[in-house]
């Protein structure tokens, strides 16, 4: 699985949980589409930066909101973004530059993906954040000394596994209700 860092400071709006939520979203989506990243044993590293982050190819008159560099696994965004809706876009978008190249040319491309993917993507990274610290208490309890953790000559089954009936819904088309 791939680690994702994130460094310097996140905007008030949005946790350091919910980067890393949305970018693991992100990579998910396109890894299950055959869309991986280059060097996914390396990790991904975010950076969040008030730095510039120069002029932007494509609209010269404006500058860059954030930066990916694929063979690196990394991108910086701007700090400076004023709200999450924006933040989260910015996210989404350089995280799709880390899983796939169309070329040189490929903002279209990207954009696109980014615009079409976010609702999949906002689903995993909802889902992800929420209960963090609950699902990180579960598996402290695995370690050695703790309540889950036994001795090979105790080990056993633990039948609670077969009481939550839970699974997926199928790869049906859903309706959304208005």
């Amino acid at each position: 699985m791939t680690e994702i860092t994130v460094n310097g400071k996140c905007p008030n709006f949005i946790k350091k949980e919910e980067v890393r939520a949305i970018v693991l979203g992100a990579i998910t989506v396109m890894a299950y589409h055959g869309y991986h990243l280059k060097r996914p044993q390396e990790g991904v590293t975010v950076g969040i930066t008030k730095k510039s982050l120069g002029k932007n190819k494509l609209n010269p008159e404006s500058y860059n909101a954030g930066v990916a560099w694929r063979g690196l696994g990394m991108f910086k965004i701007k700090g400076t973004i004023k709200n999450k809706p924006s933040f989260t876009t910015i996210l989404i978008h350089e995280t799709i530059h880390l899983c796939a190249s169309w070329g040189d040319s490929d903002e279209f491309i990207v954009s696109t993906l980014t615009d079409r993917l976010k609702d999949s993507i906002v689903n995993i990274a909802d889902e992800l954040a929420s209960n963090t610290y609950k699902r990180a208490a579960y598996l402290a309890h695995s370690r050695k000394g703790m309540a889950y953790y036994r001795t090979e000559k105790d080990d056993c089954y633990n039948d609670e596994q077969w009481q939550n009936k839970k699974t997926t819904s199928g790869n049906k088309i859903r309706k959304e209700v208005k």
